[in-house]
């Protein structure tokens, strides 16, 4: 399950004395909190439920399945834990309110979720350095849409100013910098450990490909009276105090040199990438997506299985949702599941009796009892179930202790062949276009975006804060 990156400096920002209450951003919050409410109370709101990540994390091999799309927007309400989403959320009330300023509610919510959207598909592009298995990993977090709100921060405001707080042997250390060095520098984090693959259970090609969006889509979403009228409001001390800054020329410089350069060359790196997906041949090979609807024990459930043929038990072991691991290792067993004798038939069972043996961790073994009941399935020409229906009634084993709890089933399957190639070709392209588009932004549009320049003249320089 993927979770935050914690970032190596934590911006502490400036006084906030608002004309105009950020309603979009507050609400997106509010709406965070409670969906992590929802699905981690049963944790004690420390981390969230195995059911809601395999219910709606993204999984990337189930981006060819329509009724799976879902999870794209689903995904961007569920957190991992309790320090994932507090991290989240004040990186949204941190940079969300100047950008909610600058583009206007409905724009900005439009800035928000497309970057949202752009993140899964970056993620699912660069699965290939992860391998197959990586596609069938589920990722949660609002991280890629506000990625988006941080690239179009960075266009927008490059010349602000952030207090960092600094971790240096245990000792805290704080200093101001701008803001376009803070995120760059967070943005390079992200690239180089993707490529690097450093980044451990976090999506950090998700993190980039929201920021990238951030930067593409600004030029579409930015209304340019709106801008000119907060350039003449900051001439005029109207400005509201999201944001702590110096002295600007009264023409916007846009970004500086170095973040230029920066910049261009992450961007390089990722067309570099996104170029290599969408050729065909970053990964070959195909997965078994299906989507699983079951009543177990009187409680309805919603998961997913990504397998590759032909080692299909070996893989049952990495399902998240012990309910969900119990009936497909039970299916397997049954050979209902994959039996490559049944390649292409249609099959009805009316009642199957058998003994499953389970493997306990401290050795020895104990059987499970296996009842199925009016089983209607066919299978595809691999002999994988392509749509399933009956009854289990079976027994879950406690592999530590070995003993047995009564789990009864109801259940409906279906799957699909999808082929990796074709997906990472697809969201390969459409994150191509989208960092070409980025580069350009950063490159010749950053001057009529720009609401607070970066001063060329010097790197870093001590000054005191003008507060608008």
């Amino acid at each position: 399950m993927f979770s935050i990156k914690r970032s190596l400096g934590i911006p502490m920002g400036g006084p906030v004395r608002t004309k105009t209450r950020p309603w979009a951003t507050i609400a997106l919050i509010i709406a965070n909190i409670a969906v992590y409410a929802i699905s981690s109370y049963q944790n004690f709101f420390m981390e969230i439920s195995d059911y809601w990540v395999s219910a709606g994390g993204f999984v990337p091999s189930l981006i060819a399945m329509p009724t799976q799309l879902y999870r794209i927007f689903s995904s961007m309400f569920l957190h991992a834990d309790f320090f994932h989403i507090l991290f989240n959320m004040y990186f949204l009330y941190l940079f969300g309110r100047a950008v909610e300023e600058a583009l206007g509610r409905i724009r900005y919510l439009v800035l928000y979720f497309v970057s949202g959207i752009a993140a899964s598909i970056f993620h699912t592009a660069f699965s290939f350095l992860g391998g197959a298995t990586a596609y069938v990993i589920p990722a949660i977090g609002a991280s890629g849409a506000i990625s988006g709100v941080l690239g179009s921060y960075l266009i927008l405001f490059p010349g602000t100013s952030l207090v960092m707080g600094w971790f240096f042997l245990y000792i805290p250390m704080f200093f101001r910098m701008k803001a376009a060095y803070y995120l760059v520098f967070w943005f390079a984090t992200q690239v180089i450990y993707g490529f690097a693959r450093l980044g451990g259970s976090t999506a950090v090609f998700a993190h980039a490909g929201g920021f990238i969006a951030g930067v593409a889509l600004l030029p579409l979403v930015a209304k340019k009276e709106r801008l000119v009228q907060f350039r003449l409001a900051r001439q005029q001390a109207l400005w509201p105090a999201y944001v702590i800054f110096t002295p600007t020329p009264v023409k916007n410089p846009g970004l500086g040199k170095t973040t230029k350069t920066v910049m261009a060359v992450l961007l390089a790196a990722l067309l570099f990438g996104a170029a290599y997906a969408s050729s065909g041949l970053s990964i070959r090979g195909q997965i078994k997506a299906a989507t699983i609807q079951y009543v177990c024990n009187g409680t309805p459930y919603l998961d997913y299985l990504c397998v590759q043929l032909p080692n299909v038990w070996e893989q049952l072991y990495i399902i998240q949702l012990g309910e969900t691991k119990v009936l497909m290792r039970r299916l397997c067993a049954a050979g209902l599941l994959y039996d490559p004798n049944k390649r292409s038939e249609d099959l009805f069972i009316e009642e199957l009796k058998a003994k499953v043996r389970i493997e306990l961790y401290a050795g020895g073994f104990v059987y499970a009892d296996l009842l199925i009941r009016n089983f209607n399935g066919s299978f595809d020409g691999e002999g994988f179930l392509q749509r399933g229906e009956g009854d289990v009634i079976t027994q879950a084993v406690d592999v530590y202790t070995g003993k047995k709890y009564p789990a009864n089933y109801h259940f409906k399957l279906a799957s699909q062949t999808v082929e990796l190639t074709y997906v990472t070709q697809y969201t390969g392209f459409v994150s191509l276009v989208a960092t070409a588009a980025a580069l350009a932004v950063a490159l010749t549009k950053d001057k009529d975006l720009t609401l607070i320049g970066e001063e060329p003249e010097r790197l870093w320089r001590p000054f005191t804060p003008y507060y608008a």
